[in-house]
């Protein structure tokens, strides 16, 4: 994934959730903005697990990103 379109997912104003599929297939859940940031460069994700988890994700890993609409929120706890 590119930096702008990263950075726009993690620091939009008003946040809108969003899940990022990762190259191993894994969904990521944003829900709320303090469970991503952006580490130097946009080249990293901090993601934060539901469960308090942190991992670092390397963007270039990133292969797409979708918007979660608010109704559908509950259904994307781990």
């Amino acid at each position: 994934m590119t930096s702008p379109w990263l950075t726009r997912f993690v620091r939009q104003l008003p946040f809108e959730p969003f899940t990022m599929v990762v190259a191993d297939g894994r969904e990521l859940h944003v829900p709320h903005p303090e469970h991503a940031s952006l580490g130097d460069f946009a080249t990293t994700l901090i993601y934060m697990h539901p469960t308090g988890q942190i991992e670092v994700v390397d963007a270039a890993l990133i292969v797409s990103i979708r918007t979660i609409r608010a109704a559908d929120l509950d259904n994307y706890s781990e």
